[in-house]
């Protein structure tokens, strides 16, 4: 991991703290939050690494939501994440490009892209739907964002490179949301600088798995 990059974390994780010590947040809740900054991190550079540190800090995240008596999160997080991101670990080791801790890439298939789309978009409007129905505030932004957090996942273990282009949709769109919700309690202000983290981190996948993938179609074209 480059010295730019451990600044940053360290700059960012000061910050998450001072945020939570000023809106009196619990610090347990603020514990996963610390870690992810690393997950995100090598995730930025494509690093399979990334994914075994998360499927640890789904676990974290499993015990925090059960603290806060989410137990529906607390589920998602341990039988979704947490088996996934171990999944994506062991995946992206038995297809590693050359000898570096990245995968080789590939793309979607037009028709694969379709039907995605098409399904996406029906599981997001029946979600939204039941969501507004039941006059929960943030259905519109929360509905997309639990969406992408089902697919993105599945699309990363598989090493599809569009899984990137959600991702960047996803934080966007997080973003916001951590803005609606710390308008409405302060006490969120703790996952809003989490989710510029986020964002900068995803833009850094972005740029690096095109770069890998590039790089792996020329070989394989010459």
């Amino acid at each position: 991991m480059k010295k730019s990059k451990i600044i940053i974390i360290i700059l960012t994780g000061i910050a998450i703290l001072a945020a939570g010590v000023l809106t009196k947040q619990k610090f347990y809740l603020m514990i996963p939050l610390f870690v992810s900054l690393f997950v995100m991190s090598f995730q930025s550079e494509a690093n399979r690494v990334g994914a075994l540190i998360g499927a640890c800090n789904a676990v974290l995240y499993t015990v925090t939501y059960v603290c806060m008596g989410v137990y529906g999160s607390a589920a998602s997080a341990f039988l979704f994440s947490f088996p996934l991101q171990l999944m994506t670990f062991f995946n992206w080791k038995k297809n590693a490009y050359k000898k570096t801790k990245t995968v080789v890439f590939k793309r979607m298939s037009k028709s694969v892209r379709i039907i995605l789309s098409l399904c996406g978009l029906a599981l997001w409007a029946g979600l939204a739907a039941v969501l507004h129905f039941l006059k929960y505030e943030y259905a519109v932004l929360d509905s997309i964002t639990l969406i992408f957090g089902f697919v993105i996942p599945v699309l990363t273990m598989l090493a599809y490179i569009e899984y990137t282009y959600l991702w960047i949709i996803q934080a966007v769109l997080g973003l916001f949301l951590n803005i609606q919700m710390v308008m409405n309690d302060i006490s969120q202000l703790t996952y809003l600088i989490y989710g510029v983290y986020a964002l900068y981190c995803v833009i850094g996948a972005f740029i690096t798995v095109r770069k890998y993938y590039k790089e792996q179609m020329q070989i394989k074209e010459g």
